[in-house]
């Protein structure tokens, strides 16, 4: 994995079942709000190669298959996904923490 930098923005909530006592539903609850980077993914038609797109989050979050994941790249550009394949990644070297997750369906 080649050095990370943080360039985007990233909110990542997760839904509430219920409803208040207005009978509202429950706003999602936001996990993450900050930085994060952002890697696009990518196909290729003959060896059939698919690669989901995925978030760098510059320490451990507990991110939850299913949760909802907004990009904001450096650039302005967008992106609406869902998360699956959450995992935390140690540095050896540092000490410290990444969350990784990739976004499927991607929008």
């Amino acid at each position: 994995m080649a050095m990370l930098s943080f360039p985007d923005k990233c909110v990542i909530a997760r839904e509430r079942n219920g409803y208040d006592e207005y009978d509202e539903p429950l706003a999602p609850e936001v996990i993450y709000d900050g930085e994060c980077d952002y890697q696009p993914g990518g196909q290729t038609a003959l060896s059939i190669v698919t690669k989901n797109a995925v978030v760098y989050l510059p320490k451990a979050v507990m991110v939850l298959e299913g949760d909802v994941v907004d990009v904001t790249t450096k650039l302005g550009r967008t992106l609406h996904g869902i998360a699956t394949a959450p995992q935390d990644l140690e540095s050896e070297l540092m000490g410290d923490w990444t969350t990784e997750i990739e976004i499927k369906q991607g929008t």
